[in-house]
């Protein structure tokens, strides 16, 4: 069950990480209700009998890092195809899944589809030390009572669009805006949970469409979180089209008169990146799905020395195909250092920062710090490992050599929902079971094809 007490003490910590720039020794960590109430050396704070004790010796305490972009139901296809390009793989991996979980929707008033890959997800999430995360994803009500029933902060980026895909896959644009604006009234806000528009593409929306995306944002206030300029395939069909750059077209709608969360950004002209810097957007940065589908590498480097702010993100399990988050930042970082043959090029606290202050600042959490105030999003790590030790810098050894495995308890909004090792609130094995189970009566092909066209 749920933690629930209000008072929650993490004793005798060997190590805090704030921040990038700031890590402590032998700390104490006193949590009230869901904010950080204190942090002093061990024994500093007053033990009293209502307060839930937590044993820190041995761990690593550090910020919940914020995946900025992911695809949760990309969890039931992990290892399908790692020999295709972005459109085939949409082709012949995703549109083929989308189309069974449709058919799903049409004949049965409450899809379980979507609560078991966003658990599936959502728990992998946890498992690495993301507490908050954005997932663009299908527009299911069970997609976002997964997140709610584990207590993590999921931010269902609604995903939209009304052309390029595939017949099969197409509803009427007034039942796709009804649908979207029934799941905004419903949960953004409640609890942990927020919405956020996330057109898919700008190829894969009407102007139209586009607009009313980003009024309704501006009506709500909500977030928008878009792919763009992913491939070199997106800027020669944007080109042939409109004779502009996606980001160029987007600017032309006047779409980034709001903030922007712009994902991917791999192949961008130097018209793109002053869009980028003079209209303040945010880019995510989504390295091994970039790698995995053969996209490119995305400039990072060059976007942190013009000042434009970058988090990071896995991207979905089949493009991945994992949402682990240590794993994500060395491969984004080193992956900089190999292209550019510069060991600077990208630094551990870059990236690190990417992870977890940035990405708080895409959601807008006062989380991706450990400071008095701040949100109780803490993680704690086992460091005594043969691949932990020595340690001799700690936050590149923290960068370098942790993994999922190591992250040993998660409390989220000052709530335990991992413990050494074991998921609190729900029952990970029935959920995976479940899962297993229900992959084998959908009738999903590998070999399925669904084209899209304009």
């Amino acid at each position: 069950m749920k933690g629930e007490s209000q008072e929650m003490l993490i004793q005798n910590v060997d190590y805090l990480i704030r921040d990038a720039d700031r890590i402590e020794l032998g700390v104490d960590l006193l949590i009230e209700g869901n904010r950080i109430r204190e942090i002093s050396k061990s024994s500093g704070v007053q033990v009293r009998s209502s307060m839930e004790i937590i044993d820190g010796t041995g761990m690593i305490a550090m910020p919940g890092f914020v995946n900025t972009h992911t695809h949760c139901y990309q969890s039931l296809l992990k290892g399908v195809r790692d020999d295709l390009g972005l459109k085939q793989w949409c082709e012949q991996v995703t549109f083929p899944f989308a189309s069974i979980i449709h058919k799903e929707e049409r004949e049965t008033d409450h899809p379980r589809l979507g609560y078991l890959w966003s658990m599936l997800g959502a728990m992998e999430m946890v498992r690495s030390g993301i507490t908050a995360f954005v997932d663009m994803d299908m527009n299911q009500e069970g997609v976002v009572q997964a997140w709610d029933d584990l207590g993590v902060r999921g931010t269902l980026g609604l995903q939209l669009v009304n052309r390029w895909v595939p017949p099969e896959l197409m509803i009427p644009d007034e039942l796709r805006k009804k649908r979207a604006l029934k799941l905004i009234e419903k949960w953004h806000g409640q609890g942990l949970l927020q919405v956020a528009m996330a057109p898919s593409t700008a190829f894969a929306c009407t102007p139209e469409f586009l607009t009313w995306i980003r009024q309704t944002a501006e009506r709500l206030d909500l977030s928008i979180h878009i792919h763009v300029n992913e491939t070199r395939w997106e800027l020669e069909q944007a080109r042939a089209e409109t004779g502009m750059t996606p980001i160029g077209y987007l600017e032309s709608l006047g779409f980034f008169n709001r903030p922007v969360n712009a994902v991917h950004c791999v192949h961008v002209t130097d018209h793109d990146v002053e869009i980028l810097k003079n209209r303040s957007l945010r880019v995510i940065y989504n390295p091994k799905s970039n790698a995995k589908l053969g996209s490119g590498i995305a400039p990072v480097p060059r976007f942190l020395e013009m000042g434009i702010p970058v988090a990071i993100a896995t991207d979905g399990s089949a493009s991945n195909d994992t949402n682990d988050m240590f794993e994500e930042m060395r491969f984004g970082q080193l992956i900089q250092k190999a292209y550019r043959e510069d060991p600077r090029a990208l630094s551990v606290k870059d990236v690190y920062r990417m992870a977890t202050e940035e990405g708080a600042r895409t959601v807008n959490l006062e989380m991706g710090r450990l400071d008095e105030g701040s949100l109780a999003d803490v993680v704690l790590v086992r460091r005594k490992t043969s691949h932990m030790e020595p340690i001799h810098d700690l936050l590149q050894t923290v960068f370098y050599c942790s993994k999922a495995p190591d992250v040993d308890t998660v409390i989220i909004d000052g709530k335990i929902v991992l413990k050494n090792g074991e998921m609190l609130t729900v029952s990970e094995g029935e959920i995976i079971e479940e899962a297993i189970e229900k992959m084998k009566t959908i009738g999903y092909e590998l070999e399925g094809e669904l084209s899209a066209s304009f």
